[in-house]
């Protein structure tokens, strides 16, 4: 079975961003640029907490609000063509569909996984700089609650309903790239795109009942 490392890397980015519910609580997220992709950044991270980790309710409830989270603020279709390169151009529109509707599959079980391992660090929004046409690079760092801390760079693009993430640099390991070299590996195994696609369902298969039990 392959692996899917880097479907914990979201996790990790949300998991160590805490939330912001009022002006006083602002210690817990600090967005010194009030940039709108900083902010959207910040907005993530705020509701992150709010809404999955910190709110009272079933993990179930917490993997679906995750789910319509992950859908929401990332680039579902921009990531499956940079991360497939050539082989989303040769995919049919069903395979497409298929894989987007895998990859978030794999990373929302596994994610869900994960709830318990929040321990209140806090995120800081540093700066921000282009990257590519219409696209933005907001700098954070997570800070530990032992003062240990990790840099987290979020690649935005600028879409028509707003920005979306399309990558997730995690101490200079991007998720994307992770994702493309396993994808490959993956292909050039099975010798076939349809090889990953069943490849990821019994991922997907796998974590579910793992998150049955």
């Amino acid at each position: 079975m392959f692996r899917f490392s880097t479907s914990l890397v979201v996790c990790c980015a949300l998991l160590a961003a805490p939330a912001i519910i009022s002006p006083a609580a602002a210690q817990g997220l600090q967005v010194q640029s009030q940039t709108p992709a900083a902010l959207f950044v910040g907005k993530f991270a705020q509701e992150g907490i709010n809404d999955i980790l910190a709110a009272p309710i079933a993990n179930a409830e917490k993997a679906q609000r995750f789910r319509d989270m992950f859908k929401t603020y990332f680039d579902l279709p921009g990531i499956g063509r940079f991360v497939l390169t050539r082989y989303w151009t040769a995919a049919t529109p069903d395979e497409q569909a298929r894989f987007t509707a895998l990859f978030e599959d794999v990373v929302v079980y596994t994610w869900a996984r994960r709830f318990s391992e929040y321990r209140g660090q806090s995120l800081k929004v540093v700066s921000e700089a282009p990257s590519g046409a219409d696209g933005t690079m907001v700098k954070s760092t997570i800070i530990g609650n032992n003062n240990s801390s990790f840099g987290v760079d979020w690649r935005l693009r600028k879409r028509p309903e707003g920005y979306k993430v399309l990558d997730i640099i995690i101490e200079g390991v991007s998720m994307a790239i992770t994702y493309r070299q396993d994808y490959s590996t993956v292909i050039a195994q099975t010798g076939s795109f349809k090889g990953l696609l069943d490849q990821m369902d019994k991922q997907v298969a796998e974590l579910k009942t793992q998150q049955s039990k």
